[in-house]
């Protein structure tokens, strides 16, 4: 994917939480992110489940808010299906000022796991059932979702029926062209036992591609 031929693109890491954390940069920016150029707070991949720094934190007051450097991981760019606007995001990895891997990072962190597993001889393959709520927003506050197909909010489970699937069609239609264009693997969707829940899984592979597919498919599917 050519970043050029966007006017601006987004760049991000994951926190502890699964949350992207990162910036909007112009186009200008694609041949600058192997050099380090993008630069994060360390204490922003290190925040509590509400976004908020963590209390007594030596990331923020202790060592002056010190930043991190950002770098692109193995994964290409890939397109954001959740925009109007086309554009591309490109995950990173969070890099302490001397270059070395930031240990606040999760994805560092998994890479050491797995590092310890390689070196006995051992592949680690894995992959994720993501399961996830629709609700209807449109309100004050968040309700079942309405049925697609008469407009009335949803009033019980309907466990793996292939009904319910299909009033969501037009959803799970822009999701699976989605997770394609980000070359994310998801496979089989199901309802699930909660009112408004479903699920969908993941091809198996690597333990690293597994949990950047994993959270991926959740910022798609939050976009969406």
């Amino acid at each position: 994917m050519d970043l050029n031929n966007y006017s601006t693109f987004r760049v991000a890491a994951s926190d502890l939480n699964g949350q992207m954390r990162g910036k909007v940069v112009p186009s200008s920016y694609a041949t600058k992110l192997s050099s380090g150029a993008v630069r994060l707070p360390l204490s922003a991949l290190n925040v509590d489940l509400w976004g908020f720094d963590i209390e007594d934190s030596p990331l923020v007051f202790e060592t002056g808010d010190a930043d991190g450097m950002l770098f692109p991981t193995d994964r290409a760019a890939m397109p954001t299906p959740w925009l109007a606007k086309p554009s591309a995001i490109v995950p990173m990895v969070m890099s302490n000022e001397d270059g070395t891997p930031f240990a606040g990072d999760p994805r560092h962190a998994l890479m050491r796991v797995l590092a310890q597993y390689e070196a006995k001889g051992w592949q680690v393959v894995a992959a994720t059932e993501m399961e996830f709520t629709l609700v209807d927003d449109s309100g004050d506050t968040p309700t079942a979702p309405k049925d697609p197909r008469n407009g009335l909010p949803l009033d019980g489970p309907e466990v793996l029926s292939v009904s319910q699937m299909d009033a969501f069609a037009p959803f799970f239609d822009d999701l699976y062209d989605g997770a394609e264009a980000m070359g994310i693997p998801a496979e089989t969707s199901t309802s699930e036992a909660g009112v408004g829940q479903f699920e969908v899984t993941m091809r198996h592979g690597n333990a690293l591609e597994a949990a950047d597919n994993a959270w991926l498919f959740k910022t798609l599917v939050r976009g969406l």
